[in-house]
């Protein structure tokens, strides 16, 4: 069964180019590195306001390492979370 790790972020005020790079070059090369990564997904709304991540791992506890990582180990210029949550995947398609 697989996991998501998911946080919701504050976007109000940041440049979404910058956003994108700090993904690109940060987040996403470390997030990668971690045991059991499938895939990730981040959403950001119509408005720039607010945005979400999404961390697919093989195992809950991967995903809870994961949701670690997007927390507490994040770059400095990440913008700040808002809440986090752990689900188990139910249907991909």
């Amino acid at each position: 069964m697989t996991y998501a790790a998911v946080t919701y972020v504050n976007l109000e005020g940041r440049d979404r180019a910058d956003g994108l790079r700090m993904l690109n070059d940060q987040l996403v090369p470390m997030l990668k590195s971690l045991a059991g990564f499938q895939s990730a997904r981040f959403l950001g709304s119509p408005d720039g306001k607010s945005g979400v991540g999404a961390v697919i791992c093989d195992t809950e506890s991967h995903a809870r390492a994961c949701l670690d990582v997007m927390t507490t180990r994040r770059p400095a210029e990440a913008p700040p979370v808002t809440s986090t949550a752990l689900y188990e995947v139910v249907l991909e398609v």
